[in-house]
Order: C-alpha cells, then sequence, then structure tokens
C-alpha cells in the first residue's frame, strides 16, 4: 500500500497525472498556457557571471486565443466630368473576413531572473536576428505580439501554423539568457485573401510631345508624363529616368530640385502637395545639357525608390 501511493506521489509531481489522479487533458475553452512551456531551469556561470536565466511560454493557441490582423481592401473609382476635370470616389471593405490577412496577434508569457540580481535588458525578439524587437519592463509578464503572416509556416496535414521566436534577457555584464518558443495558431476560416509579400498599387501613366519643338538649345521641353492610375505617392520616393533614341538611362531631378541632373521635372496639376496623384503630371525638360534636337524617341521609367520596383515603364514617347 505504501509503495503504490509513493508511486502515485512521484507521478502527481512528475506531471503525468493530474493532481485529481486521472491524466490531464488539454483544455480547448482558450485561456489556457501551452503546456509546453520553453526555458532554461539550471543556471549557467561564464566567466564568474551567472547568466540570466529565461522562460516563455505561450497563452493558447485556439479561436478563442488568436485575433488576426486584417488590412482593409481599397477601391478607387476615377469619374471624369464633360470639362475634363476628374473625381476619385474609394470605397473601403472593412468587415472582418473582407481584407487582406497580414498576420496574427499572439499573447506571450515571459519570466527572468539574474541570479545575482541585476538590472536587464529584456524583450522578445520576433523574427530571429537576436535583437529585441519588443522590449519589456519587468521580470514577468505578457506581451501581446503581433506576427506578420511570412513568418509563419503550414504545419503539414493539418489547418495549422507555427513559427518561432525568442525572449532576450542581457546583465549588466553584457552576458545573455536566450530561450526560442515555438509558437502556434490557427488559420481563420475563409473566405478571405492571403497575401504573403507586399503588393505595390498598380500604376498607369502616359507620355505625349511637350509644347514647343526641341532644338539645339539646352533647356528645351521634351515631354509630359501624367500619372493615369494609382495611389499618391511621394515626391521623395519617386526616381524617373529617361532613355533618348536607345542610350544609357539619366536620372531626372525632380519637382524643386536644384540638382546636377541633365534633365528635370516641372510638375502640372496639382502643384501644392508633395506627392504625384492621379491627374498630376510633369514636364520633362532639359537642364543645361542637349538631350534631343528635332526629333526623338524617348522610353520612360518611374521607380518606387522605398519599395526598390519599378512602377511603371512608358516606352516611345516622341518629342518632336
Amino acid at each position: 500500500m505504501m509503495t503504490a501511493m509513493l508511486l502515485t506521489m512521484m507521478m502527481m509531481f512528475s506531471g503525468c497525472l493530474g493532481q485529481n489522479g486521472e491524466a490531464s487533458d488539454d483544455n480547448s475553452e482558450g485561456g489556457e498556457l501551452i503546456p509546453t512551456a520553453q526555458g532554461s531551469t539550471t543556471t549557467t556561470i561564464v566567466n564568474g557571471n551567472y547568466l540570466p536565466m529565461v522562460q516563455a511560454t505561450q497563452m493558447g493557441d485556439t479561436e478563442a486565443d488568436i485575433s488576426w490582423a486584417w488590412e482593409n481592401e481599397t477601391t478607387t473609382t476615377t469619374t471624369t466630368s464633360a470639362n475634363g476635370s476628374t473625381t476619385n470616389t474609394t470605397e473601403i471593405t472593412s468587415s472582418f473576413y473582407n481584407g487582406t490577412l497580414v498576420g496574427m496577434n499572439v499573447t506571450l508569457y515571459h519570466a527572468a531572473i539574474d541570479p545575482e540580481g541585476t538590472v536587464m535588458v529584456m524583450g522578445w525578439d520576433m523574427n530571429l536576428d537576436g535583437t529585441i524587437d519588443i522590449p519589456v519592463s519587468t521580470n514577468s509578464g505578457f506581451t501581446t505580439a503581433n506576427i506578420p503572416l511570412n513568418q509563419w509556416h503550414d504545419i503539414p496535414t493539418t489547418e495549422r501554423k507555427m513559427t518561432t521566436v525568442a525572449f532576450l534577457a542581457s546583465d549588466v555584464a553584457g552576458d545573455r539568457g536566450v530561450t526560442l518558443l515555438d509558437v502556434y495558431s490557427t488559420t481563420p476560416g475563409g473566405p478571405w485573401s492571403e497575401d504573403r509579400t507586399p503588393s505595390i498599387p498598380l500604376y498607369a501613366f502616359s507620355g505625349k510631345d511637350a509644347q514647343g519643338s526641341p532644338g539645339t538649345g539646352t533647356a528645351d521641353n521634351l515631354i509630359m508624363l501624367t500619372m493615369d492610375q494609382g495611389s499618391d505617392i511621394n515626391w521623395a520616393a519617386i526616381s524617373v529616368k529617361l532613355s533618348i533614341d536607345g542610350a544609357a538611362p539619366v536620372t531626372c531631378d525632380n519637382p524643386g530640385v536644384s540638382g546636377t541632373a541633365v534633365c528635370s521635372l516641372v510638375e502640372f496639376g496639382n502643384t501644392d502637395d508633395q506627392v504625384w496623384s492621379v491627374g498630376d503630371g510633369v514636364t520633362v525638360v532639359e537642364n543645361g545639357q542637349e538631350l534631343c534636337s528635332g526629333s526623338c524617341s524617348i522610353d520612360v521609367t518611374v521607380t518606387d525608390t522605398r519599395e526598390g520596383k519599378t512602377i511603371d515603364t512608358t516606352n516611345g514617347v516622341v518629342a518632336e
């Protein structure tokens, strides 16, 4: 009898049995700590210094615990009146499942201690680059974090996803305690669109001959370029390049910039803001150098420098 009682107590302390003597079950109601908490329970000494001890766990992975981050979808309709003016009407779709899924919000728990009692710098490293992305100031507590969709991995043969984050704690000596935490999420039911890569709005530009004929001067108007479709984009993020009669491309100075480029952009339309909008355009003008005399064919490339991507190429615009 004594042997059986000791065996039962040992199994309870080891977690094999619940405290009621029965095998423990997962709770699918949400709000439970996932029982696979990860961390260190042993002290480590490096050069006489105790490393911080850290532990981390996730607060549930059911639909009651996970929230999803949505990016509202917008639709812009351009209406042109009889006098040629344009009006843009934007409709935003913002209901729960009618957006683009961009990430999951999860609740994470941490605990950390420096055995020597020194102050620690602590936080979550969400992309495993060894740098704290979400700092924390208390030795234990909960943090709600957004994890972008492109950091999650589909678990084969299931409707679940997982990823891994890290909790870091550094003491005054600069020594660090680290624990990795596997994080899980359910996948929401549809319909919804899943976009794993950042998207750039679709742009369209049109070009035509500018007023005046290019000659042997160095300040001739060449062509006019107008945005016909797309979202507003700040001039600081725009680069316009010309290739004239197949020659190597040259970059023009943006409106308001007094630089050394061989061509410059003179804005027309709404010039009171700092963005290029639908209906606005630029006249491409020579700037101290003869680029075209008589007639020439110009290819134009417009680049979003912040995204590092070409948003439009307009070829064969004739200046004459």
